[in-house]
């Protein structure tokens, strides 16, 4: 069976949003006869973000549905998805938050953020969208970075564009090289990314971020003040089924590193991080041919 239904998870980046907008114009040959595309709002992007999202909607015609997670207290009870906008998405954290109340602090050891605040969401809104109909999911991994790729990925029903032979193989340098012919980019440098302060990242684009402005912390130690005693009954009946010590303090980073010792440890480091944004070296023809993504293989 063809599966003729298309949704498009556009992370609000360069990558995907020039895999949106190929898409865009080869999705009918590719086999679909329906496209949607989705961006989810943590209430922690960058605001450059959004307004990047916001930039590519209005000049490649995309209709980008905006949602953010709408989050069910009741037990067993799975989490939903709730329509917004430019306008209206939060900028406060609100979503994260929420998710924060229900599953507590996301770490390492319970990564848990990702998948509430993007992946849950999304699929619900694309199986009332898609009437339950089957489709597939576009991610916007690139061919340089095809370790990441979910190893089931035709199991559930993904594809992806940029890593494929059939469709239109990319490398970070060729996108950069796209967007800088482009009259407008996303005005953040490589190493911030779209969610402000996500523990995903490597220590030192941590650091580089508090040197340039420390009040990205602020959502992140504010969460940890408020919620860094709460340990949900699933995850306590997990670590004492792991035989695992209960921690006194649940904290975001690497490592059980607390926002403050991030902050600490920023202060003392004096290194420099390259902008990754502005390497245009590539090899491949651009008309032939961390973040951590939303349903890559270090979400499951």
């Amino acid at each position: 069976m063809n599966i003729k239904n298309l949704l498009v998870s556009f992370s609000g980046g360069e990558t995907s949003a020039f895999m949106s907008q190929w898409l865009k114009n080869h999705h009918m040959e590719l086999g679909y006869e329906k496209i949607v595309f989705v961006f989810a709002n943590t209430g922690q992007e960058n605001e450059q973000t959004l307004e990047f999202v916001d930039k590519c909607d209005k000049h490649f015609g995309l209709n980008v549905q905006w949602i953010e997670a709408s989050v069910v207290y009741e037990a067993r009870k799975g989490n939903n998805y709730t329509p917004t906008d430019f306008i209206n998405a939060s900028r406060d954290g609100r979503p994260f938050e929420d998710v924060i109340k229900k599953y507590g602090i996301p770490s390492q050891a319970s990564p848990h953020c990702t998948r509430e605040l993007k992946a849950t969401p999304i699929r619900k809104f694309g199986k009332q969208y898609f009437n339950n109909e089957k489709y597939d999911t576009a991610i916007g991994i690139r061919r340089d970075e095809i370790d990441r790729i979910n190893p089931s990925f035709r199991d559930k029903g993904f594809i992806y564009p940029l890593a494929m032979d059939n469709m239109i193989p990319s490398t970070k340098p060729m996108v950069n090289f796209y967007w800088k012919n482009m009259p407008f980019r996303l005005e953040l440098k490589g190493y911030q990314g779209n969610c402000t302060t996500c523990w995903k990242k490597a220590d030192k684009k941590l650091f580089q971020i508090y040197k340039e402005n420390p009040s990205s912390f602020d959502f992140m130690m504010r969460m940890e003040d408020k919620y860094g005693r709460f340990i949900p009954q699933v995850r306590l009946d997990k670590i004492i089924k792991e035989d695992k010590q209960i921690p006194s303090k649940l904290t975001f980073f690497r490592n059980n590193r607390s926002t403050l010792d991030i902050i600490e440890s920023a202060m003392n480091w004096n290194g420099k991080i390259a902008n990754d944004a502005e390497n245009y070296n590539y090899q491949i023809d651009l008309l032939g041919g961390e973040s951590c993504e939303i349903w890559s293989e270090c979400n499951n």
